[in-house]
């Protein structure tokens, strides 16, 4: 007998686990009693740690085993703090300290039984009343944690059950990481009502579209997984693949609006509009509307959810006029921080209060100006806010547009923004980026707003630890250093005052340049690497990455910048201090590993896109004497090429150009040449020069979040390139050419990380 039949609610969601029919498969392969005792071994486990009040990170894929791991986490007693799978470990510990806990939950990934394991240190109990945390940046871009009650998450689960008509006899496809408090929501309503759950992670476009196709009823999804699965269907039925959804009753989006645009092209695809679902992290979903509603429409109120709309003054607006959302979710008032306005179908959401526009005493939408330009067949991306007047009503209108390809001009956009728009919702301004950051669940973040910190005066003396080292390599001492030596034996050799040297070995010291501890074996320098790189810093410092160059290319841009107009000839000692630091002993063991992980079989063929002189092909001609490919070298410093490639260059097992083939390869390769310029980023080609089945290996540095390896960025503003900085936002792009990440392997003490791709479904 199902719990909504007897008329009682359970108190927690492990209750409502053991009430459902035994003959339920909550999850594939488990049945309900089965379930339940893998929670139970799982939280007997936690519970031997002690995690009772302590907030527990868990950050892994969506799979069976989360749904598992965080039922054990709530029945330990423990307050489960979800992250992201790709969250960073400094991020996390961040996250943790904010949360007063120490310990991250492991999951693993395959093999026999379920063997929770914690790491870290153990954290404060808090005190505080059990919950679910969930981390949160809102539209300000300010991260925050947010406390979600066990109480209130299976209220947001009743309300898909009775709102949304989610029942036991469903398959509920969740593409969406659970760790986002949408997907959280719809894992309640799917455990209350004992309907089949499919958690899949969001990157797995293959696996999606199988359970679709085997049956799925109902999918929860965001607005770029939801175009990414129409692109897919609609280039695959052209093709005769990519089978439709059979089963499919309800596809519904949350955590962003569903545009016209949007809308046509998933009912094309699959036969179904989309329905809408709209909340926030603190209150959940508290709208929902079938397909059919007007774009932007969200939805109406779910059962226990009450909304008003209030003018600026407080005083309900008129009719058809736009006002404030405040909801009432279980008897709780909430300010939802939201513009919306009713339209038939429920409300139609403006956009955030501090991002709203007033021209002439009226309202306008960005989300409405975002729709209209996203509409644009050049357009990718959206972000649209205002330049604040000085006077009410007085704002101007400021549009951020990233293109899909070069040739896109503020005119255009004007002219269309003219042709779909009211003139006083027409943008003042077109800002035309390489691209705009998105989040987990597919919006585009927050603009950010920058403002100084006390660490500013201490950037300012940075440089002078620079400088120490730079001393030090011109003194000849990195080798000696290496190894270990004293003040007295460095004056010797060196030929240095011994006073003067010490002072200088006791300030890179507190620098922590050096150090005069015991060496770890993982601490280990290698002196001649160590000296390549520093001299191209060196030579960069005075050159290159200088604060006059920075300004020129802040007002220029990347395309005009001093470095695009230097003479070749001025870049011969920068190219070979650039070769000599990028193709060192990390640089050929990374080629070894990525070679592994592709296992190409004979006579292979492999392109590669680099900026070096040609490792991989050099690596596996070696190997294989039927391989073969094509070259392709990109940006002013690639140098030479490797003595064994211009070999078989002369031979005509490879080939150069500067155009990548189409349909040709067994695996592309882009070796430090993913962040451009040139066909390096672009990824729909690197995509399309692969055979059926062909796989693409990127091999780069990419930013960390915050920290040491940020200052890379310059290097790439000055004389590199700014596409795909960080591997979140590459791997974003893959999804939006249609591909899948097969491995992701970021290697231990390095920025460098090795990404494999595959087209999804292969």
């Amino acid at each position: 007998m199902t719990e909504q039949a007897t008329g009682h609610e359970a108190d927690t969601l492990l209750g409502a686990v053991e009430r459902l029919p035994s003959g339920r498969i909550p999850l594939p392969g488990t049945d309900v009693n089965s379930l339940l005792e893998q929670v139970r071994t799982a939280a007997a486990q936690l519970k031997a740690e002690a995690v009772e009040g302590e907030a527990v990170a868990l950050r892994a894929p969506n799979s069976p085993r989360w749904v598992v791991a965080f039922l054990a986490l709530l029945a330990s007693g423990a307050r489960p703090l979800l992250l992201e799978p790709d969250t960073p470990g400094p991020e996390t510990a961040r996250l943790l300290r904010a949360a007063g806990g120490g310990r991250s939950l492991v999951v693993p990934g395959t093999g026999d039984g379920l063997r929770l394991t914690l790491t870290g240190s153990p954290g404060e109990p808090s005190g505080a009343p059990p919950a679910v945390l969930l981390p949160t940046s809102g539209s300000t871009g300010a991260s925050k944690l947010v406390a979600r009650s066990e109480e209130s998450l299976l209220a947001e689960g009743r309300r898909y059950r009775d709102g949304v008509r989610l029942t036991g006899e469903d398959t509920l496809l969740l593409p969406v990481p659970l760790s986002h408090a949408y997907a959280l929501g719809w894992l309640f309503g799917g455990l209350l009502t004992g309907a089949a759950l499919r958690p899949v992670p969001p990157t797995a476009l293959g696996r999606i579209a199988a359970e679709l196709s085997g049956g799925a009823t109902v999918v929860a999804l965001v607005p770029s997984v939801a175009r990414l699965l129409a692109t897919r269907r609609l280039r695959g039925a052209a093709a005769g693949r990519a089978p439709a959804a059979p089963g499919l009753r309800l596809a519904m989006v949350g955590a962003g609006p569903v545009d016209e645009q949007l809308d046509r092209a998933f009912t094309e695809a699959f036969g179904t509009g989309l329905a809408r679902n709209y909340g926030s992290t603190e209150t959940g979903a508290v709208l929902a509307g079938p397909a059919g509603l007007e774009p932007l429409c969200a939805g109406a109120p779910l059962p226990g959810v009450e909304c008003e709309l209030t003018g600026p003054d407080g005083v309900v607006p008129p009719a058809g006029t736009p006002g404030l959302l405040s909801v009432r979710v279980d008897g709780r008032p909430y300010a939802m921080g939201d513009l919306a306005v009713a339209v038939p179908g429920g409300l139609r959401i403006l956009g955030r209060e501090d991002r709203a526009i007033r021209r002439g005493g009226r309202w306008v939408s960005p989300l409405e100006i975002e729709e209209v330009l996203r509409g644009h067949p050049d357009v990718v991306n959206v972000r649209v806010g205002a330049r604040r007047g000085r006077h009410r009503g007085e704002d101007g209108i400021v549009a951020e547009v990233s293109a899909a390809a070069p040739g896109l001009t503020p005119e255009a956009l004007r002219e269309h923004a003219r042709r779909e728009l009211a003139p006083h919702k027409v943008p003042d301004e077109f800002v035309l980026r390489e691209s705009l950051p998105v989040n987990a669940a597919g919006k585009v973040r927050a603009a950010s707003v920058y403002r100084l910190t006390r660490s500013a005066a201490e950037a300012a003396r940075a440089y002078k630890a620079s400088e120490v080292l730079f001393a030090l390599h011109d003194l000849g001492a990195l080798e000696a250093l290496a190894q270990g030596a004293g003040t007295a034996l460095l004056a010797g050799e060196l030929g240095c005052d011994a006073d003067a040297l010490e002072w200088l070995l006791r300030t890179a010291t507190a620098l922590g340049v050096l150090t005069t501890g015991a060496q770890e074996p993982g601490d280990r320098v290698r002196a001649g690497e160590l000296a390549a790189f520093v001299a191209l810093e060196e030579h960069l410092s005075r050159g290159l990455v200088t604060r006059e160059e920075l300004v020129a290319v802040a007002r220029s841009g990347t395309a005009r910048r001093p470095f695009e107009e230097r003479p070749p000839e001025s870049l011969g000692p920068l190219v070979a201090l650039y070769q000599g630091a990028m193709d060192g002993p990390g640089a050929r063991a990374r080629a070894a590993l990525g070679l592994r992980l592709l296992r190409p079989g004979p006579g292979a063929r492999v392109v590669e896109v680099t900026a070096g002189p040609g490792r991989y092909l050099e690596r596996l001609l070696a190997s294989d004497p039927g391989a073969s490919g094509h070259l392709v070298t990109v940006g002013r410093l690639s140098g030479p090429l490797s003595s064994a490639v211009a070999a078989a260059v002369e031979e005509g097992r490879v080939t150069v150009g500067t155009e990548l083939p189409v349909g040709y390869a067994d695996f592309c390769v882009v070796a430090n040449a993913v962040h451009g310029p040139g066909p390096g980023s672009a990824l729909g080609a690197l995509l399309g020069s692969l055979r059926p089945g062909g796989r693409l290996l990127v091999d780069d540095v990419f930013l960390p979040a915050s920290g040491p390896g940020s200052e890379l960025a310059l290097d790439w503003l000055t004389h590199g390139g700014t596409a795909w900085p960080a591997t979140g936002e590459l791997i974003a792009g893959l999804l939006q050419e249609g591909a899948e990440v097969a491995r992701h392997v970021p290697l231990d003490a390095s920025p460098c990380h090795l990404i494999i791709a595959k087209e999804a479904g292969s």
